[in-house]
C-alpha cells in the first residue's frame, strides 16, 4: 500500500514535505487504534487516546534518530505505549485515591438554623438506603476508610465508592 518505506518518508518529512507527513501518520493510525484495543480502553475516551496517539506519533517523528539501533515502528510503539501507561497510572490514581468526605463529617455539618435541632436519625430513616450501603454507612460513621471498607465488606474500592456517592446523594435529598 505504501511504497515510501519509514527511513525515507522521514527524511522527506524533515524536507518539510507535508505529504510524506500524511502518509506517516495513516501509516501508523493502525497501530494506534491497537494499541488503544490492547489496554482496554473504555469507548469514552477512546477519542481521547486517539488524539494522544496522534501527538505522540508526532512526538516519534521529531525526536527519532534514524542512526540508532531502533526501528521507527518500534521507537513510536515504545513512546505510545509508555503514555498511555502514564495517562492510565494518572487517572487510577485521581479516581481511586480521591480524599472523601465520611458521612459522619457530613452529618455534623453547621445546620443553616443555628438553633434548630435536627434529628440526623430521622433523616438517615427517610433515605431507603440499600442493606449493602447500609452497612457502608455504619463503616463511615465509625471513622473508616473507603479501602478498609473494601476489605472488610470483601468488594472493590469502586463499589464502596459508589454506595459512598449514593449516601451523600440520597441525604442531601432529603435534607430538601
Amino acid at each position: 500500500m505504501y511504497q515510501y518505506n519509514d527511513y525515507e518518508l522521514l527524511y522527506l518529512i524533515s524536507e518539510n514535505d507535508d505529504w510524506a507527513l500524511d502518509i506517516m501518520f495513516q501509516k501508523y493510525i493502525p497501530l494506534i487504534k491497537a494499541r488503544i484495543r490492547s489496554f482496554k480502553i473504555k469507548y469514552w475516551n477512546y477519542d481521547d487516546f486517539f488524539q494522544e496517539g496522534l501527538i505522540m506519533l508526532h512526538r516519534a517523528i521529531q525526536t527519532f534518530n534514524p542512526e540508532s539501533r531502533k526501528t521507527f515502528n518500534k521507537y513510536f510503539d515504545l513512546i505510545l505505549q509508555r503514555k498511555f501507561i502514564q495517562i492510565l497510572k494518572k487517572e487510577s490514581y485521581h479516581f481511586y485515591n480521591v480524599d472523601l468526605v465520611g458521612i459522619g463529617e457530613m452529618l455534623m455539618e453547621t445546620p443553616t438554623i443555628p438553633q434548630a435541632i435536627i434529628d440526623y436519625q430521622e433523616i438517615i430513616a427517610r433515605c431507603h438506603f440499600s442493606k449493602f450501603e447500609a452497612r457502608v454507612l455504619s463503616y463511615l460513621t465509625q471513622g473508616e476508610k473507603i479501602s478498609n471498607i473494601a476489605t472488610a465488606l470483601n468488594v472493590s474500592v469502586k463499589q464502596v465508592y459508589d454506595a459512598n456517592d449514593r449516601i451523600r446523594r440520597k441525604i442531601r435529598a432529603s435534607n430538601n
